[in-house]
């Protein structure tokens, strides 16, 4: 493609001897520069790219963009932000398939991913093409063979738009993204119109990034420069702020109170799920689902309220519930032998607020006399002060505590479990177990009838980052070998 059409697609001035060029290729990454690339230079906490340009273009770039006016050379172009131009650029080398696509972009600390997969069942059902681009990786339209771009809820543009563009080429209409405040905050969602925004909460995370509240706030509220409708939680705070705040026209969803999507008649099942009824100006759908605790019906409602907003009849949404199972890794129960005894839970609940809400769930339909047992960690290389919030949260609200590791990666791990050590309360019963898998087994090992076991932090992750890196790490297989284990053990 001609470098021309590149920057006219994305509104990129184009020097008159620099636009006959044929681009092969497009990076940011100034080690994959190849003959006839295009090269942008990002500006990081880290590196910045325009100290690579003579690299660049030495491997064959025959152009490179640029935002830092001292960096002006005879084969650079010059942008307001490289960032923004490199995701516009990206699309429209891509064929523009966000031109040919329909998104739903969900946004928020929590919930985001459950969101999204009730939103796809619904599709299913009601037989709209439809795939997710988010934490879970669901997308089968990757073209790495690893799980590299599983540490980025949303992919960089490098790896999003040519997803996008496969997506497009297979026929299918909807995407249903997880709009991370580091992908609105570093524009790698420019050239997308989403038809539907949805706020599900904020709550601290994401501090080592963003500078404070403020400024994580502000990011999230990016999305609802670029939807037609914000589906909006406003039983959260910051949800109210962003229903006056909006460009877009936004519906209100909530438990109570004047909302254009309220739940009514909530009906606790232990942990077998929640039965309400969602009532709208109109009509209201009996809805059943199967993931237990009160976040899952604020989940489930603004998947319901995207739904009907987008004229999806609702009786395939009630069926779709029907059939919903859950989300791996969210309050997901492990497969255990019957009559096991105790039940134990895996979780992604990783910030403070997440934690609290996992445990009350769990409280929600534990048994009168069984207890709480809860394994947690905190991850390294992020922010430190969630850790003793989360260590007074855990004692204060489970019965036994098990600080463990959790994704230490650079830091040294015993550090970590200090800093989660200082929030707990010394007169709670808890242990320190460094190794997670250890950690697991004491806590089924303890675990008396009717216990609630509680994996937290790792959720859909099948791997633990340490400083010698990666490794595969699956909470599921680890419970399996447990049980199987103390089964040899009884025959004996």
């Amino acid at each position: 493609m001609r470098l021309y059409d590149i920057c006219r697609g994305a509104n990129i001035e184009c020097p008159e001897h620099l636009r006959g060029a044929e681009i092969e290729g497009i990076t940011s990454d100034s080690r994959k520069v190849k003959r006839n690339y295009l090269f942008f230079c990002l500006s990081g906490t880290r590196n910045d790219g325009h100290h690579y340009i003579e690299s660049a273009i030495a491997k064959g770039a025959c152009a490179v963009v640029i935002e830092n006016e001292k960096y002006v050379c005879e084969k650079s172009l010059s942008v307001e932000s490289t960032r923004a131009s490199l995701a516009r650029a990206m699309n429209v080398f891509c064929g523009e398939p966000t031109k040919k696509l329909k998104f739903i972009g969900i946004t928020g600390t929590n919930g985001k991913t459950s969101v999204s997969v009730m939103i796809k069942n619904i599709f299913d059902t009601s037989k709209n093409t439809c795939e997710i681009i988010g934490t879970l990786n669901c997308s089968s339209f990757s073209e790495k063979t690893d799980d590299s771009t599983k540490n980025f809820t949303t992919p960089d543009p490098e790896e999003l738009y040519p997803m996008l563009q496969r997506i497009s080429d297979a026929g299918i209409e909807w995407v249903v993204m997880e709009a991370s405040s580091h992908a609105l905050k570093l524009h790698k969602l420019e050239p997308i119109e989403f038809e539907i925004g949805i706020f599900t909460n904020l709550t601290e995370d994401h501090l080592d990034f963003h500078s404070d509240m403020e400024d994580y706030f502000k990011s999230k509220l990016l999305l609802f420069d670029k939807c037609r409708l914000g589906i909006i939680n406003v039983d959260s705070e910051y949800g109210k702020k962003i229903f006056y705040l909006a460009k877009c026209k936004v519906k209100a969803c909530s438990f109570s109170g004047s909302a254009d999507y309220i739940a009514n008649d909530i009906n606790y099942f232990g942990e077998r799920g929640t039965k309400y009824t969602l009532k709208t100006k109109s009509e209201s759908l009996n809805v059943f689902c199967r993931v237990p605790a009160s976040f899952s019906v604020m989940n489930s409602m603004q998947a319901i309220a995207a739904a009907l907003e987008l004229r999806i009849d609702k009786n395939d949404i009630e069926r779709s519930f029907e059939s919903f199972c859950g989300v791996p890794g969210r309050l997901e129960k492990a497969e255990l032998p019957e009559g096991w005894g105790f039940a134990v839970f895996i979780d992604y609940a990783h910030t403070p607020d997440a934690l609290e809400q996992l445990i009350k769930a769990a409280r929600g339909f534990k048994k009168e006399d069984a207890r709480i047992i809860l394994v947690f960690g905190c991850g390294g290389d992020r922010e430190k002060e969630k850790r003793a919030k989360m260590g007074r949260i855990a004692a204060e609200l489970a019965d036994i505590t098990v600080v463990t590791n959790d994704n230490p990666r650079s830091e040294d791990p015993d550090k970590i479990i200090d800093d989660i050590l200082s929030g707990i309360d010394k007169s709670k019963e808890y242990a320190v177990i460094p190794n997670r898998k250890n950690a697991i087994g004491y806590a089924m090992a303890i675990a008396r009838e009717g216990d609630v076991v509680l994996l937290a932090g790792k959720g859909h992750e099948n791997y633990e980052i340490n400083a010698r890196g990666r490794f595969h790490f699956d909470e599921r297989e680890i419970i399996r070998a447990i049980v199987d284990k103390t089964k040899r053990r009884n025959e004996l």
